[in-house]
C-alpha cells in the first residue's frame, strides 16, 4: 500500500521517482519473492492453501513490479511514478486477496 500511495503522490507532485522509492521497489520485490519461497517450502511439507487462487495470486504478486518495470523503462520522471504506483496498489489489493485465501 505504501508503495502504490508513494508512488502516486510523487506522481501528482510532478516529481520523478526517487532513489529511496526505488529502493523500496526493490526491498517489495525480494520480501514477495521470499514469501513465496516460504509458500512452496510449507506446500512440500504438507501444509495446503484453503483455495488454489491464492497460487495466482502469489504469482502475479512476484511478476508485477517486473511487468510495471518494463512498462516503465524509457518513461523517466512523472510516467514511472504513475506506473510504479498503481502497480503498488494493484500488488496491495493482491496481497489482501492472497491473505484472505490462505490456510
Amino acid at each position: 500500500m505504501i508503495v502504490g500511495i508513494w508512488g502516486l503522490v510523487t506522481y501528482f507532485r510532478r516529481q520523478p521517482a526517487s532513489g529511496g522509492y526505488r529502493s523500496l521497489l526493490v526491498i517489495t520485490e525480494g520480501v514477495f519473492i521470499a514469501q513465496g519461497l516460504i509458500g512452496i517450502v510449507l506446500f512440500l511439507g504438507g501444509r495446503r492453501p484453503h483455495d488454489g487462487l491464492h497460487w495466482l495470486y502469489g504469482i502475479l504478486l512476484v511478476i508485477a513490479l517486473p511487468i510495471a518495470a518494463t512498462y516503465a523503462s524509457g518513461h523517466e520522471g512523472r510516467r514511472e511514478s504513475l506506473v510504479y504506483g498503481i502497480a503498488g496498489l494493484f500488488m496491495a489489493g493482491l496481497a489482501i486477496r492472497a491473505f484472505t485465501t490462505g490456510a
